[in-house]
């Protein structure tokens, strides 16, 4: 039995550097992002390969998994579900979960390719991302392993899963309600505006009852029904006509978080970031322990703008291994105000 469960992809990135010449060959703009099928992202990297040679190896990478890899390293009991394939890739997740504590609840499917992206950076900074959602789109209810859900303390689920396949969003609703019937509070993350839009019943279903929903500015903006450049001011106020408990990132700005009629701004120190991904997921990671360890919101919110401001000066979107994070939080607690 794991105290935390968390639902989300089972991917891997691998950091590309790339010209603009070679982008445009592959056919792709600078700055933008793609979904595409095994068999589209199989002719890609065939091609990276004659362009560049041998890739690098994939990072261990999923945003949920990221958040939940955070959390183990912590020392709280936590177990990732969630459908990877049982190729090469997918046994090194499995067995990279291990080294770090954390738990791979859900088996891995024979004959499924573990999906995967590339992050495709130009030497000016800009990044284009390729996607496959490969196994992540097997996605189903009858996946789901329903006891492990209901013997959990605290459910994470992962926004994003909504859009991995035609059953996805069953799964998702699935998850939610064993664990409402079971009374384990769940998190729900946003994702992405896009998701948030286009699976906007759900939403309106499941964020009023969610321990808390966790985002950006703008997904939170488009949640309550604005437009994704709206100001904090105007979420605050439309957050505030709602029952929903939501703690949002504002990158430099600091953090925010609402909980009944309670409202918490925290800013935070401006830091040039060298990569930002996973820095939205560690920061969720570092808010969940500081809470599950009776830590105060305001406390919580300084604890995951202090780990994000670690994740943005590496390129990757977990702390190095030899990181310990216990020792690290512990750090930084210390040096907090009470």
């Amino acid at each position: 039995m794991v105290s935390v469960v968390a639902l989300g992809a089972i991917t891997g990135g691998t950091n590309i550097n790339i010209s603009e010449v070679e982008l445009a060959e592959l056919g792709f703009a600078p700055d933008s992002y793609h979904i595409l099928s095994g068999e589209q992202m199989e002719a890609i990297r065939q091609r990276l390969v004659s362009m560049q040679g041998q890739l690098p190896p994939h990072n261990m990478g999923g945003s949920i998994a990221n958040t939940a890899d955070f959390i183990a390293r912590a020392g709280v009991s936590c177990g990732l579900m969630g459908i990877g394939g049982n190729d090469a890739f997918g046994q090194a997740y499995a067995e990279n979960c291990k080294s770090t504590s954390l738990e791979f609840i859900s088996p891995l499917l024979d004959g499924a390719v573990t999906g995967y992206d590339f992050y495709l950076d130009l030497a000016d900074g800009r990044r284009t991302i390729l996607w496959t959602a490969g196994a992540n789109s097997l996605l189903s209810p009858g996946l789901i392993d329903s006891k492990s859900l209901q013997e959990a303390e605290l459910l994470l689920l992962d926004g994003g899963a909504l859009d991995f396949g035609p059953e996805s969003e069953a799964a998702v609703s699935f998850c939610a309600k064993v664990a409402e019937e079971a009374q384990v509070p769940f998190v729900l993350t946003l994702a992405s505006t896009r998701i948030v839009e286009s699976y906007r019943s759900f939403f309106t279903t499941y964020a009023p009852r969610a321990q808390m929903v966790a985002g950006n500015l703008e997904q939170a903006a488009v949640l309550v029904g604005l437009e994704a450049s709206a100001s904090l001011a105007d979420v605050r106020k439309a957050l505030s006509g709602t029952s929903i408990n939501a703690v949002v990132t504002m990158d430099a700005d600091g953090a925010f978080a609402r909980f009944g009629d309670d409202e918490f701004l925290q800013p935070t120190q401006k830091i040039e970031p060298f990569d930002s991904v996973g820095a939205g997921d560690n920061f969720l990671g570092a808010f969940i322990v500081s809470r599950l360890q009776g830590l105060s919101i305001r406390q919580s919110l300084a604890l995951g703008n202090f780990v994000s401001s670690k994740i943005i000066q590496i390129q990757n979107a977990r702390l190095p291994l030899d990181c310990h994070i216990q020792k690290l939080l512990r750090k930084a607690m210390e040096s907090m105000p009470s």
